[in-house]
């Protein structure tokens, strides 16, 4: 995969900013992504330091999913599950053997996690459970079109994600379940479906790509049409019932916590970190992750909302 193009994407759709990696031609990317990265080599990278993005609770269990450089050259990122205190790490996504894979999301049950898995041409998006076993494609739009997961619906068994076309960022929200893929929006500019606990929807429309700016919108699924802007809901990653918000202060970033109705509830603590990425909240509420800048090691760090402690959960 050409990671340049990948990060391009993330830059649209998750406002993201990072290095680039010289691209391979397709002939040398199949044949070195063939092989699963052996043991001591995923051991040499992580000793060295490894960019770790993308942090997910396990809603069931003390645990965090995320995605890691394994590779530069050939560039290849796995998901990990390592404990809230960074220990008990495994790799589990090592059964599918080529793309980069990014972007972990658990089930609400805590059994399986959905990601997707960036290809020479395009991605798909898969899923897992958590020992790292039965990898399965979750949903197909177009062959060489980029899908991306976003949220599993109350139920557990069906997810919206949303898709665009290769020749360009036009994406639209869909909807996947029991082996049916149904289309929720048309203008092209939707990305980020996420569904609450209670079985709201919200969708994230998409204001402008350079620089990336985007609004919530409540989404009526059963009348498949947007019915209120919601620019007060500024948190990008829903969880239960709620999102947080981020503050940058000229040293640091301050954690707010939101409700879906955009209310500012508290502030839940301040790091010391400036342009911290895929900040999320656990189910109850404890703890914040994090990843800090690429300037600043992308590590996943914790804080704990009670003590203001951080743990590092990787450490580059």
């Amino acid at each position: 995969m050409n990671v340049k193009t990948y990060l391009g994407i993330l830059m649209l759709a998750l406002c993201i900013i990072a290095c680039k990696q010289s691209p391979k031609n397709a002939e040398q990317n199949s044949q070195e992504n063939a092989s699963e990265v052996s043991a001591d080599k995923i051991k040499e990278e992580q000793e060295k330091g490894s960019a770790d993005l993308g942090p997910n609770f396990n809603p069931i269990s003390s645990e965090v999913a995320y995605y890691s450089y394994v590779s530069q050259d050939p560039p290849l990122a796995r998901i990990f599950i390592s404990n809230l205190d960074g220990s008990q790490t495994r790799q589990v996504s090592h059964l599918d053997s080529i793309g980069f894979h990014v972007e972990p999301k658990w089930s609400r049950d805590g059994k399986k996690i959905a990601y997707t898995n960036f290809l020479e041409v395009g991605a798909r998006m898969m899923v897992i459970d958590a020992y790292g076993q039965n990898p399965s494609e979750l949903a197909t739009v177009t062959d060489d079109g980029f899908h991306m997961f976003t949220s599993w619906d109350v139920s557990g068994d069906g997810y919206f994600f949303f898709h665009w076309p290769q020749k360009g960022f036009s994406p639209d929200a869909y909807y996947a379940k029991d082996g049916t893929v149904e289309r929720l929006t048309e203008n092209g500019k939707t990305n980020r479906p996420q569904m609450t606990d209670e079985g709201v929807l919200f969708i994230n429309q998409v204001e402008s790509e350079t620089p990336y700016v985007a609004t919530k919108q409540l989404f009526d699924l059963e009348n498949k049409k947007i019915v209120k802007d919601m620019p007060e809901l500024e948190g990008e990653f829903i969880v239960g019932n709620h999102t947080v918000k981020l503050v940058e202060n000229e040293d640091s970033t301050t954690f707010v916590l939101e409700d879906v109705q955009g209310n500012d509830l508290r502030e839940l603590g301040t790091v010391p970190y400036k342009k911290v990425m895929f900040t999320t909240i656990d189910k109850n509420l404890e703890y914040v992750a994090y990843n800090t800048d690429f300037a600043d090691g992308a590590e996943i760090h914790l804080l704990q909302v009670a003590t203001g402690e951080i743990t590092k959960v990787t450490k580059n």
